[in-house]
């Protein structure tokens, strides 16, 4: 009696234990569907301009930690993931969370932020913070009160000068996405608004240039012309002897 007491305890124990973990496997799994399903919404809202990463990095974390957490929980002898992986022939679970994780990495958001122990944590990395700060004062510039089409362009340039500047320090543009994805666009961004304001601007100082230079050559080019037609030529004159004087000369020495 006493031993059958004992083993219906331990199979009770045993359904509670799997209840339990069918529990927490079920919630990381909703966990994870919400976070995914956030995660795409939001990429796709956040798309243009680009700011993706800096708006979609909770739901991201988010993802995968309701990923690993799948990986950890035991689930009946092994861990939930192998239900929705392993026993999944269309690989749903495993699919999602690929697709999330190369659209992070693809855009190099994990430059944004900072990494702690290995871990992705929503604040951002002192590079952004920088950059931020950069960015902020050229906007401060461009939308001063006594900012004009006139002034911007040399008012702002110091501004715009120190943000290119430190972007070319942080950044590899030899490769095709130079750093993480929302400063790529934002940079971006900001060099086509500056082309297109300020460009005459610059071409206005090339102009002063090109036309000092023609200046220069053209007063050298007269002042050799004038020199060449302003000089004599004297050429030396030869006195031919007629055959009179020869003889002459012969019979002298004779």
């Amino acid at each position: 009696m006493w031993n059958f007491q004992i083993s219906v305890f331990f199979t009770l124990l045993s359904i509670l234990d799997s209840s339990k973990a069918d529990t927490n496997c079920t919630e990381l799994k909703e966990q994870f569907a919400s976070a995914t399903a956030e995660f795409s919404s939001c990429a796709i809202q956040n798309s243009r301009p680009v700011t993706f990463c800096e708006n979609c990095v909770n739901a991201y974390i988010q993802i995968v930690d309701s990923y690993n957490g799948m990986k950890e929980v035991p689930d009946n002898g092994t861990y939930c993931i192998d239900r929705f992986v392993n026993l999944d022939r269309l690989g749903i679970v495993q699919t999602s969370y690929i697709n999330s994780y190369n659209l992070w990495n693809n855009a190099k958001c994990y430059e944004c932020f900072q990494v702690v122990d290995g871990k992705l944590t929503p604040n951002k990395s002192l590079e952004t913070i920088a950059f931020n700060k950069y960015y902020d004062n050229f906007m401060q510039c461009i939308n001063g009160t006594d900012i004009n089409d006139t002034t911007l362009c040399p008012t702002c340039i110091d501004d715009y000068l120190d943000l290119n500047s430190y972007y070319h320090s942080i950044s590899n543009e030899n490769e095709k996405i130079g750093g993480c994805m929302d400063m790529v666009d934002l940079i971006n961004n900001t060099r086509q608004f500056w082309s297109q304001k300020c460009c005459k601007y610059r071409r206005h100082d090339e102009h002063i240039f090109l036309a000092s230079a023609i200046t220069v050559l053209i007063v050298t080019l007269l002042f050799y012309v004038i020199a060449q037609f302003s000089s004599v030529k004297k050429t030396p004159t030869i006195m031919q002897q007629t055959r009179f004087a020869e003889s002459l000369s012969h019979n002298s020495q004779s």
